[in-house]
């Protein structure tokens, strides 16, 4: 059965969409635009102060191509302008086309839309946006009184164009199945579901020495786990069983992280595990090397001890370790004596 929302939004904006002007027609046939189809494209917003699309006359508002940053939305999962989905959902892979719109049909979306795509695009100069009432916005009128933080939008909407003229140009599209799916959009059945399969192609990138990949594979399952820990109580037997969760996600992220020589992230992680669980030896013997190797020689003393503590058959090797570890401290001693003897001589 056709959903009644989804007509009404063809019916108001088709006869707009029709009217697109193709200027490169693309590949192929039309995707399958399903709900949760992933679809990354540039854009190009121009704004015109004259009754026409003089080319002349048009001022560039945005272009993602400039910042190297090209948009992405996910189908069916309210995109802040509406009649942009609807146009991607009619363009093949490849397309390049334009459209032009009277100010008033996009006067209260697109300059908070501009505003979400800078924010995205240079993360580094909106810190302050999660206090701005304009960024929780859709209304215009709200935008004008508080201002959107960019100068060139401001003016936009203080002193109206006629018309803003889209570029859109598709460069990707991703069907449901093969997304990596960003947490936000998985419902809490989907991020339990997701979680072994992060660990299990963690461990599978782990063994072929794909230590980076491996990595964000464990940091997706654990930023998962933290979602869902939100959604319930702290103490409650979900909320306990989420936490114990983390422990062999935080483990297998720390070992690769060794192997990147990320020792400090090693030490954070291997940490974690241990305020979880004590006498975890694995998390005892890799933050015993991660100190070790950022010269934290007392704290990786004491780990290689309690590890040799709690597991007696692994004494030999322990003992490997603190005479090696004692050699590395008399070696870096004498190299700091010549150094400083060369100072003063």
């Amino acid at each position: 059965m056709d959903d009644p929302m989804n007509s009404n939004i063809e019916d108001l904006f088709n006869p707009l969409i029709r009217r697109r002007k193709v200027l490169i027609p693309g590949k192929g046939d039309v995707p399958d635009y399903s709900n949760g189809t992933k679809v990354t494209f540039h854009f190009k917003t121009e704004a015109s102060y004259s009754d026409d699309d003089n080319e002349l006359d048009m001022i560039v508002i945005d272009d993602s191509k400039s910042s190297n940053k090209p948009m992405e939305l996910f189908i069916g999962k309210q995109f802040k302008f509406p009649l942009w989905e609807e146009w991607i959902k009619h363009m093949r892979l490849g397309e390049l086309s334009q459209l032009s719109l009277d100010w008033l049909l996009c006067q209260d979306v697109y300059p908070l839309l501009s505003k979400s795509y800078r924010n995205f695009a240079t993360p580094h100069d909106h810190n302050h946006d999660h206090d701005d009432p304009a960024r929780r916005s859709h209304c215009c009128g709200m935008a004008k009184q508080t201002g959107t933080g960019h100068k060139d939008l401001d003016e936009l909407i203080n002193k109206p164009p006629k018309r803003l003229r889209f570029t859109i140009e598709i460069i990707r599209v991703e069907n449901p199945n093969d997304v990596d799916k960003e947490i936000w959009l998985m419902n809490e059945k989907e991020m339990q579901e997701n979680i072994p399969i992060l660990q299990c192609e963690g461990n599978e990138l782990f063994a072929a020495k794909k230590f980076e990949d491996a990595s964000y594979k464990y940091r997706k399952a654990l930023a998962i786990l933290e979602q869902l820990m939100t959604r319930e109580k702290p103490g409650d037997q979900d909320w306990l069983n989420y936490d114990l969760a983390k422990i062999p996600l935080l483990s297998n992220l720390s070992q690769c992280e060794l192997y990147l020589q990320q020792y400090y992230n090693a030490i954070r992680h291997t940490d974690e595990v241990l305020e979880k669980d004590s006498k975890n030896i694995k998390a005892l013997y890799r933050r015993a090397k991660a100190h070790s190797a950022v010269w934290n020689v007392e704290q990786a003393r004491k780990d290689f001890q309690r590890v040799s503590e709690l597991d007696q058959t692994l004494q030999p090797m322990i003992k490997q370790h603190l005479i090696e570890l004692d050699h590395q401290v008399k070696r870096k001693t004498q190299e700091d004596m010549q150094l400083l003897k060369g100072k003063l001589f």
